[in-house]
């Protein structure tokens, strides 16, 4: 990882997703992959010297993108996690991620749209979530804008096209 640059590196997790963003010492983890891709996400990023992960984002609570979390939470100090509110989603892997992150005494996060968060010299904004109505768990995903110099970034989880045509995207 350089330093003084915005490092944004897709993880190899086969068909599930896992995006690691590190900008002046700041870490940011989207998604975490399936179950068993935990062990071998933990692995790289303390082989990059990572100890901390400043934002932990599970977009959805579909297992290809939050299997790893649990494991996650469990191998470094995490300073916020955020995922959507989701009463409806009763599976183990989901259920693992909340379990790990009761026993690590961390709360789980609700974004709104708007909300913010500061990476190094990057600017992250919720773009969309839908904690109301998620009639489709892919609909329910964090979207997050991330802004560096002129440079903006979309991270879209699994978000579909009504999630796209309910949004004005067009400063992005």
């Amino acid at each position: 990882l350089q330093a003084n640059l915005l490092n944004i590196l897709y993880l190899d997790v086969g068909q599930a997703d896992s995006i690691l963003i590190h900008n002046q010492g700041k870490t940011m983890l989207i998604d975490a992959g399936n179950n068993e891709d935990g062990e071998k996400l933990v692995s790289y990023i303390q082989s990059v010297g990572i100890q901390k992960i400043d934002y932990l984002i599970g977009t959805h609570a579909h297992e290809d993108h939050i299997g790893g979390l649990d494991d996650i939470i469990e191998n470094f100090t995490i300073g916020a996690l955020y995922m959507p509110y989701d009463t409806r989603t009763t599976t183990k892997t989901y259920k693992d991620v909340i379990q790990m992150a009761s026993e690590k005494n961390l709360k789980i996060l609700n974004p709104k749209v708007g909300d913010t968060m500061t990476l190094g010299e990057a600017q992250g904004t919720i773009m969309a979530v839908d904690n109301e109505n998620p009639e489709e768990v892919n609909n329910t995903s964090i979207v997050l804008q991330l802004e560096y110099g002129t440079q903006k970034y979309l991270f879209m989880g699994d978000a579909e096209s009504q999630v796209e045509s309910s949004r004005q995207w067009e400063d992005i």
